[in-house]
């Protein structure tokens, strides 16, 4: 990968309308992988970690990150999440039409591959396309060893890829992997899982890295205290009862008294 391109960034921190924390995010990913590859001559994969406060637009770095790497001629993206919840929220964002789609603001559009798609004629073409952009969408327990049944679907031999799924992305030269809540990973199956796929470049996201991350991989950090002082985030609110009720029915009746009084103020 070549020499930052600080034009580049400062188009897509135009037209992606990223907030300036998510544009340094952006600049931190750029200059040390430039370092990493470039000047140090080092060998993949290099591993780095934006810790962000949740909510100050995570996924806006990892649209910017894409988008950054793809002028650059990266083709195999894939973006890692603990669960389905996350997984569905990726590729809503990354889906033409969607009210969450960022591809408005994006020169790139690539195309979102799941576990629930691979396996279809249309998929292995744009898989085997040079030129095409993928993003490759799948929950950590995807890509474990065969022991779920997401497991086996990715590892076993697929005829229309010629191999397992994830053998087809292991030997992507230039994968580039986002761990959504990096410190997830850490746990002996999930950090095999992800780190084993040998990516060109890991970049965690995460509003809490792990005890085990190396200081050294933190190369941007945006606390919570910093992101409510720049209006980023919402001020967390902390509600209690002045007695000492906590039976179930209190606290759901707290809810929802919480939930009318939101609305009213809506």
């Amino acid at each position: 990968m070549s020499a930052v391109d600080e034009d580049r960034v400062e188009a897509i921190f135009s037209t992606l309308e990223l907030r300036q924390p998510n544009r340094e995010a952006l600049e931190a990913i750029a200059w040390r992988t430039h370092d990493h590859f470039d000047t140090q001559g080092m060998p993949p994969p290099y591993e780095c970690v934006i810790d962000s406060a949740t909510g100050a637009g995570k996924t806006y770095v990892l649209a910017a990150t894409l988008e950054y790497f793809a002028a650059d001629g990266v083709r195999n993206f894939a973006v890692v999440t603990p669960g389905r919840t996350i997984l569905k929220k990726t590729v809503e964002n990354f889906t033409a039409g969607n009210e969450r789609s960022l591809l408005g603001g994006m020169e790139t559009q690539p195309v979102v591959i799941t576990s629930d798609n691979f396996t279809s004629p249309a998929m292995r073409a744009i898989m085997d396309d040079p030129e095409q952009v993928k993003l490759f969408v799948f929950t950590v327990q995807a890509l474990t060893k065969p022991s779920t049944k997401l497991g086996k679907k990715t590892h076993e031999f697929q005829e229309s890829l010629g191999a397992a799924f994830y053998a087809h992305l292991k030997d992507a030269t230039d994968l580039v992997v986002f761990a959504d809540e990096h410190h997830t990973y850490y746990g002996v199956a999930f950090s095999d899982a992800v780190r084993d796929l040998d990516p060109h470049l890991l970049v965690g996201l995460t509003a809490t890295p792990h005890p085990k991350t190396p200081s050294e991989q933190i190369i941007y950090r945006y606390p919570l205290a910093q992101a409510i002082a720049d209006r980023n985030v919402k001020t967390p609110v902390i509600v209690g009862r002045k007695d000492d009720l906590i039976d179930p029915m209190t606290k759901l009746l707290d809810g929802v008294a919480l939930l009318e009084l939101k609305e009213e103020v809506i």
